[in-house]
C-alpha cells in the first residue's frame, strides 16, 4: 500500500502550499492542528475502529494524515504520510481496502487543491520504506 505521497512545490509558495492542503484536509472531514510546520490530519473515531474494526461505517472510521515540508535549495517538497494506523485499527482486509480508498481520495484532493492554487509543480508517490 501506498505510505508517502509527495508534492513538489516553489520555495517561496510553501506557506500558500500547506494553508492550501490544511483546507483541501478540512473540506473532506479532517480536523487539521498545525505543529511547527507539522500539519496532523485525523478523522472518524479510534476507539470505535479498535473495538469494532471492518463494522465501523467507513463515515466513521479512524484515519490519521501527517503533512511535512523538506527545503532542498529553490524547491519545496510536502509529503503526506500515514500516521497512527496500526493493526489495531486496521479491521482486517475490508479496513485496508477502505484505508487504501481513503488515502487516495486524500491525496488526490490534495492534488486538485495545489494544482488549483497554482503551487503545485509535481507529485510523487512512494512506499515504506522498511
Amino acid at each position: 500500500m501506498d505510505a508517502t505521497t509527495e508534492f513538489a512545490v516553489h520555495t517561496g509558495d510553501r506557506c500558500t502550499a500547506m494553508e492550501v492542503a490544511g483546507a483541501a484536509l478540512r473540506q473532506a472531514g479532517h480536523h487539521v492542528e498545525s505543529t511547527g510546520g507539522t500539519l496532523t490530519a485525523t478523522t472518524g473515531n479510534r476507539l470505535l475502529t479498535i473495538l469494532l474494526g471492518a463494522l465501523v461505517h467507513p463515515s466513521r472510521e479512524f484515519r490519521r494524515y501527517e503533512l511535512s515540508t523538506t527545503v532542498t535549495g529553490t524547491s519545496t517538497t510536502i509529503t503526506l504520510r500515514h500516521s497512527g494506523h496500526g493493526t489495531a485499527v486496521s479491521g482486517g482486509s475490508i479496513g485496508a481496502t477502505r484505508r487504501r480508498a481513503a488515502w487516495h481520495e486524500v491525496t488526490s484532493a490534495l492534488e486538485r487543491a495545489l494544482r488549483a492554487a497554482g503551487v503545485l509543480q509535481a507529485r510523487t508517490d512512494g512506499r515504506a520504506q522498511r
